[in-house]
């Protein structure tokens, strides 16, 4: 039998007809801890699962509460053929589903044909937002775009499952108060927590290996990936994490008993909702429609500009613009600030957006914000964590055709190369980028020429089409360590 088979297949249109012919087909029936669930073949080389719940709606008295894990499995299959409900948040056209507060549901992703003994690497995806928006239905994050993540995989012969998670997000996943019970806080983190213990439980069941998760988020769900990796669960739930554009992980984080205080977000959410402060706070939030929109209009303001103004009154607008980001601006001094405007000067080419707007203030503030929320953020944790486990570190600086000149490489666009979305002069490089990332999920290592980064060498590799190489982790060193010292972290309360 082996030697007709090996007879046969040296002709591929013969190959395909026997092996169809003698195949038994992958049901696309899933049974899991929340219920059996029918797939769908998309005709691409990949088959998905869609609106997948993994812990029950967090509605009535659930609101606002840590996700609970669904005990009642229904027998009956349904049809898992559309994205489940996004969370409440300021409506989008973007988000590819409805708003709905019953949107704990996550997505699978997985090559056509793949069976339950292949026990796959699982790639687990947090979208960012700034903690205040964002949905796995969002259309940009397919990952069966232009064949450059999950088909690249079958491609290389080093395939995975792609499954992508919604969490609560602005008001519904991060309410902090004293009133608040402790377990609660952060439940949007705790969302995720629950997506990873149900593939913990159902992994195999897509063909997937529970052992062998890695997790991944831009921006603020690279920040959520980082603080599950700092605050980790007593039985592990996934072995690597990929964070893009990590926030590092967190802006701003005060006690939550700060939030009640005249002023601040939740006294400024009693205000508008009406609902009385002290105890009886949390039950009457629970109780209003979730339509109400300061549940989820966002707190912050931190736009600026400030062409032809003078300098004195340029460093107050730069004060502001950063106090305005942070929930409690009143521990950073004047000092503080003062070397900020130092270390950023206005009028000053060499250091502004690396694209120079010809906006000094706006200038300032991007370079300011790309290294205080980014950069610096980056270095704190690999300083720290270098001699404790692998990593690796990269430099995007790949301007991507018929983006905005005048936005530069700005936050997130390595994303339109992971997810298919580029021009056709970018094909290589981002199979290039895919690469990487593929082999990292399956070998925890990207390959070469990405070099693990140590305190020894201190090297991150700079991802730029046609220029891809390792550079010295040393460029605007000087602002970062400021940025990075005891004293500007204690007082921006990170």
């Amino acid at each position: 039998m082996a030697r007709a088979l090996a007879s046969v297949c040296l002709y591929a249109s013969v190959c395909t007809l026997f092996l169809a012919a003698f195949a038994a087909p992958v049901s696309l029936d899933i049974r899991t801890t929340s219920g059996t669930f029918r797939g769908l073949s998309t005709g691409n080389g990949t088959e998905k699962w869609l609106g997948v719940p993994f812990a029950q709606p967090p509605v009535g008295s659930l609101r606002f509460k840590a996700p609970v894990a669904i005990t009642n499995a229904s027998r009956t299959v349904k049809d898992a053929f559309t994205f489940g409900n996004a969370c409440p948040q300021e409506p989008s056209s973007s988000l590819g589903a409805p708003l709905s507060e019953d949107c704990l549901f996550l997505n699978v992703f997985r090559p056509a044909g793949t069976t339950p003994s292949e026990k796959l690497p699982i790639l687990v995806w947090f979208y960012g937002g700034a903690f205040m928006n964002g949905a796995a239905s969002d259309p940009q994050f397919d990952p069966t775009c232009k064949r450059v993540l999950i088909q690249r995989s079958v491609a290389t012969s080093k395939p995975i499952i792609f499954v992508s998670v919604n969490y609560r997000v602005n008001t519904f996943g991060f309410l902090a108060s004293s009133h608040v019970p402790a377990e609660d806080l952060n439940a949007g983190l705790l969302d995720q927590r629950a997506a990873l213990t149900f593939l913990q439980e159902n992994a195999a069941a897509f063909g997937g290996d529970p052992s062998k998760v890695t997790i991944w988020g831009q921006s603020a769900g690279a920040g959520a990936a980082e603080a599950q990796v700092l605050f980790p669960t007593p039985r592990p739930l996934f072995r690597a994490a990929i964070f893009d554009s990590s926030t590092g992980p967190f802006k701003n984080a005060p006690p939550a008993s700060r939030y009640d205080d005249p002023g601040f977000p939740f006294a400024r959410l009693l205000a508008a909702t009406g609902c009385p402060a002290g105890p009886a706070s949390f039950a009457c939030l629970q109780k209003l429609p979730f339509e109400v929109s300061p549940f989820y209009r966002t707190v912050f303001s931190g736009s600026v500009r400030g062409l032809n103004v003078p300098a004195a009154q340029e460093n107050a607008t730069f004060d502001t613009f950063i106090k305005n980001l942070l929930i409690d601006p009143t521990t950073v001094t004047q000092d503080t600030l003062n070397t900020i405007n130092s270390l950023y000067p206005p009028n000053d080419p060499a250091l502004g957006a690396p694209f120079n707007t010809g906006d000094s203030l706006f200038d300032r503030a991007e370079a300011w914000y790309t290294d205080n929320m980014y950069l610096a953020a980056r270095r704190l944790l690999f300083n720290k964590a270098a001699p404790l486990q692998p990593l690796f570190a990269y430099a995007f600086r790949e301007f991507i055709p018929g983006n905005d000149p005048s936005l530069g490489v700005f936050h997130g666009s390595e994303l339109e190369l992971l997810f298919g979305h580029f021009p056709a002069v970018e094909q290589a490089f981002a199979e290039q980028m895919a690469d990487f990332y593929i082999n990292f999920i399956n070998d925890l290592n990207p390959g070469a020429p990405w070099p693990q980064f140590t305190l020894e060498t201190k090297q991150v590799l700079q991802l730029m089409r046609d220029n891809i190489t390792a550079i010295p982790d040393d460029f605007n060193l000087q602002k970062t360590d400021f940025l990075d010292s005891t004293v500007v972290l204690g007082q921006f309360q990170k």
